[in-house]
C-alpha cells in the first residue's frame, strides 16, 4: 500500500518503523518543524 505518514516524531517513530517493516511504501512524511532553541 503507498501512504503518506503524518506524526509527532517522539511518539511516531515505532509506527512508522512498523509500516515500513509491513511492506508498505511510504511516498511522503509529514512532521511538525523545528521549534526555536531559547524562547
Amino acid at each position: 500500500m503507498r501512504l503518506v505518514f503524518m506524526g509527532t516524531p517522539d511518539f511516531s517513530v515505532p509506527s512508522l518503523r512498523a509500516l515500513v517493516q509491513g511492506g508498505h511504501e511510504v511516498v511522503g512524511v509529514f512532521t511538525q518543524p523545528d521549534r526555536p532553541c531559547g524562547r
